[in-house]
């Protein structure tokens, strides 16, 4: 590989995308004697001319609920660009251990149809290192191109947890020292769910059949047995699987540009059910400007209320 100068950040070319395991095992490895950066790496990842499987793309949508078609689901782009962001994160020198992050947010903006068979050049980078009341929170951007133009892009907000608190008192404080106002944090909302239009019954093996599709074998997500190892009393399925079949149930129209972006909010437990509300918005031919939402939550238990786990947005752009 090599690195180019280009301003302010610079791009090192991989021969290829890097394999989920060799992320995973440097991600494990200890570097005595190296210290994380305090400041994110000013250097992007780029693989060049990556092929859109038409088999992994076909397994995708089968795992989604919905038939395979010559049109790539979004999420197919974003799994094929995620490992590459990953080897950004698992450096010994990046500022938050890979393992542990959270995932709060993801926003994925596609310009136009994407084909199965496509060649597509992914680049992946981090941005805006910011202090949070848990912890600290930053942005994975990976673009896809073909050409040189840009066709998708996809932001990932992730926590950091711990360490984050001093500095966030420090810079409310400079804030208000400078005239700024702040507003108090409002108190969370209690969840009232929508009428649900769906339940979903979710496995044991559901992570396993999601790693199987799009590569990623986190332990967390597998069993119940390795997600103990880092802490989760059981495994938790991978957010973008849930956020990938409420996309596909929501039968978005594929050939026209789209903005789908999702919040998480609580980890869904395997094996589970989750509840989901489908509401649909605009234009009722799903043409420009109709949006259509989503919520999945975990049901009551044990005198507890239901428990909102993820809320999804798909807007068809014109």
């Amino acid at each position: 590989m090599r690195t180019e100068p280009g301003g302010p950040m610079s791009v090192r070319e991989l021969s290829d995308v890097p394999s989920f395991p060799a992320i995973y095992a440097a991600a494990l490895t200890p570097r005595p004697g190296v210290r994380r950066s305090a400041t994110l790496p000013s250097e992007a990842y780029r693989v060049r001319r990556v092929r859109i499987d038409p088999e992994r793309a076909a397994a995708f949508d089968h795992l989604m609920g919905g038939p395979a078609t010559d049109l790539v689901h979004p999420g197919v782009l974003h799994v094929l660009a995620f490992p590459v962001t990953l080897a950004l994160m698992a450096r010994p020198t990046f500022p938050a251990p890979l393992l542990g992050l959270v995932h709060l947010r993801n926003s994925l903006l596609q310009h136009r149809p994407v084909r199965v068979g496509e060649l597509v050049d992914v680049e992946a980078s981090v941005r805006n290192l910011r202090p949070h009341r848990k912890g600290r929170t930053f942005e994975a951007v990976t673009t896809i191109r073909v050409d040189g133009e840009i066709i998708a892009t996809d932001v990932s907000t992730y926590l950091a947890r711990g360490g984050g608190a001093a500095e966030a008192e420090r810079a409310g404080a400079e804030s208000a020292a400078a005239g700024a106002s702040r507003t108090a944090e409002a108190p969370r909302r209690e969840f009232v769910p929508p009428v649900p239009t769906g339940r979903w019954t979710l496995g044991a093996d559901t992570g396993r059949r999601y790693a199987e599709v799009s590569g990623d074998a986190n332990p967390i997500h597998l069993s119940a047995l390795s997600a103990r190892a880092f802490g989760f009393p059981r495994a938790i399925a991978h957010g973008m699987h849930t956020a990938s079949r409420a996309f596909t149930e929501a039968r978005v129209d594929l050939r026209r540009p789209l903005r789908w972006d999702v919040e998480f909010d609580a980890p869904v437990t395997l094996p589970g059910t989750v509840l989901v509300g489908f509401e649909p918005e605009g234009a009722s031919d799903g043409g420009a400007g109709a949006v259509t939402r989503c919520v999945g939550w975990r049901p009551g238990r044990d005198q507890k209320g239901p428990r909102r786990c993820f809320a999804v947005s798909v807007t068809t752009l014109g």
